[in-house]
């Protein structure tokens, strides 16, 4: 049978020192990584400006020297979600638009995935470029 590479009384005094505190803020790392998507935007937003990239790297750096690799790959984690989720894109078209209800039948799909009954444009206008 082979040897472990680190001896197992090192396992389980490693096991028995972690401290609750430690766990807790494991939970709620987690916590924040799974449910990044429900953080409000302007928190989104700072943590994609200049500071909060600066901020957001030295608590990531300052949690791997004092909590090990293990909570600093969390943090880092939890921070990208944070950074992807606060560059978000507009699409589609702006400006006037007008609803009209339509008269014809719906496929089936449109029910089954409830579509709206209502065309938002029917319009569009368009222009030439500029430096055509």
């Amino acid at each position: 049978m082979k040897e472990l590479p680190i001896p197992l009384s090192d396992i389980r005094q490693y096991i028995t020192s972690t401290s609750p505190l430690m766990l807790v803020y494991g939970a709620i790392l987690v916590l924040i990584i799974v449910y990044s998507s429900e953080i409000p935007v302007h928190y989104k937003q700072f943590a994609d400006s200049s500071l909060g990239r600066v901020i957001g790297i030295a608590v990531v750096y300052g949690t791997i020297h004092t909590l090990g690799w293990v909570y600093g790959l969390l943090v880092a984690l939890a921070f990208l979600l944070l950074l992807h989720g606060g560059m978000q894109v507009k699409e589609g078209f702006f400006g006037l638009m007008s609803e009209k209800a339509t008269t014809n039948k719906r496929w089936y799909v449109e029910r089954i995935l409830g579509k709206p009954n209502k065309i938002v444009t029917d319009q569009v206008i368009t222009t030439a470029p500029a430096n055509a």
